[in-house]
């Protein structure tokens, strides 16, 4: 979806923003009037908050946790740049097999 500015300008949106947009433009701009939708048969009505239903948030594992801090560490260290992903690979398996 695309919106138009005051300045000409246009802006892109994610589906799930444009059917917000969608849905707070139904209801007059109010969040509230969007949560009270008395449009059930509406079909964006499961996504009329911007999400979408039955999506759950997933939790890292510890050993991702690990592996992130470890990877965080060594790129703060200066040991990966902001290169090709394949040289970064390289050397976090150097650091994993350090650990």
């Amino acid at each position: 979806m695309t919106c138009g500015t005051k300045d000409g300008k246009f802006h892109l949106y994610t589906p799930m923003k444009a059917i917000r947009r969608k849905c707070l433009d139904c209801a007059g701009g109010s969040s509230q009037e969007v949560g009270l939708c008395p449009a059930h048969n509406c079909s964006l009505f499961p996504f009329r908050f911007g999400k979408r239903p039955g999506t759950v948030k997933r939790e890292a594992t510890p050993a991702q946790i690990e592996r992130l801090k470890k990877a965080r560490e060594a790129r703060l260290n200066g040991r990966i740049s902001d290169s090709p992903l394949s040289e970064n690979r390289n050397i976090l398996a150097d650091t994993q097999d350090e650990g």
